[in-house]
């Protein structure tokens, strides 16, 4: 009988299915706490290639059933992870761990160079940010890329052909439109992405003071948490009849108690990311451990 907890993301052997979803670790030192914790895998970024400040004022809030958050994906850019990525690449390795390192572009190029990259650096396999939807520049949003198949086609195949063989995934928006969500798969079933990661935060969420004022300072922000997951499941359930079996799926989106994995697992993905738990947890990583002793009790 095989073991249950193992698990083989794009060809990755994993320790088991559960690692950290992007957005929780963007320095040396938050690669070295995760590489410690019980995650099989880290997961690094995303990463842009300029450098973000990311979002001003309050930018994360938490409800009992969901959170709002609108971070905007503060990093350090290009120049500072082409330094940094080997040594967390080797803290990861030292840890018997996998380095994913997640990417956000604002054009396929760009997607393309951040993939080469990441992939020259150490990366074990490349996610690419194709739904991140709290970048606000100005005042206005930037145009969220995973609601375009086009620029999805583009994006990946910039980014598979930079990769030098390294996997490439897609983290994906929840496609509510079954027809817009067909047409984005059929844009990666030839593309040579190996897994794909669903789903970003829903786009445009509101969580309300109680002067109802908005509770994040750029007004709307992705929901996720326990709300987010019917949604995710949904997502990742049509997406493994839409896509071939050499594809896997990454479920993300409420990933809170054991079983929840098993959940995502019974719809189709092979593993599970999660964020919001770990900040809602005060970003400590012995929430993984928790998680994972609820799911094999």
């Amino acid at each position: 009988m095989s073991d249950p907890t193992e698990t083989v993301l794009a060809g990755l052997p994993l320790e088991h299915p559960l690692f950290n979803a992007a957005g929780t670790a963007k320095t040396v030192a938050e690669v070295e706490r995760l590489a410690r914790s019980a995650v099989s895998a880290v997961t690094v970024g995303s990463i842009t290639s300029a450098p973000r400040d990311g979002n001003a004022g309050e930018v994360f809030t938490a409800r009992d059933a969901y959170a709002v958050n609108a971070l905007g994906m503060p990093n350090r850019g290009a120049a500072f992870y082409r330094e940094a990525l080997p040594e967390m690449a080797a803290i990861t390795r030292d840890a018997g761990k996998p380095l994913i390192v997640s990417v956000a572009g604002f054009s396929p190029e760009e997607y393309g160079e951040l993939t080469a990259l990441s992939a020259s650096s150490g990366a074990d396999l490349v996610e690419l940010n194709l739904g991140c939807p709290n970048v606000w520049n100005d005042g206005t949003q930037h145009r969220i890329a995973s609601f375009d198949p086009e620029l999805v086609a583009r994006s990946v195949a910039s980014a598979v052909e930079a990769s030098g063989g390294v996997p490439v995934g897609a983290k994906l928006s929840p496609l509510s439109d079954p027809t817009l969500l067909a047409e984005v798969a059929a844009a990666l079933v030839d593309s040579g992405v190996r897994f794909v990661v669903s789903c970003n935060t829903f786009p445009n969420g509101l969580a309300l003071r109680p002067d109802g004022r908005s509770a994040i300072d750029v007004e709307y922000g992705g929901v996720s948490g326990s709300a987010m997951k019917p949604i995710a499941l949904g997502q990742v359930g049509q997406l493994r009849r839409l896509l071939p079996a050499g594809i896997d799926l990454v479920g993300a989106g409420g990933v809170r108690r054991g079983g929840d994995i098993d959940d995502f697992r019974h719809a189709g993905a092979v593993a599970v990311g999660a964020a919001t738990l770990f900040w809602t947890s005060g970003e400590d990583p012995r929430c993984f451990g928790d998680l994972l002793s609820d799911w094999v009790a």
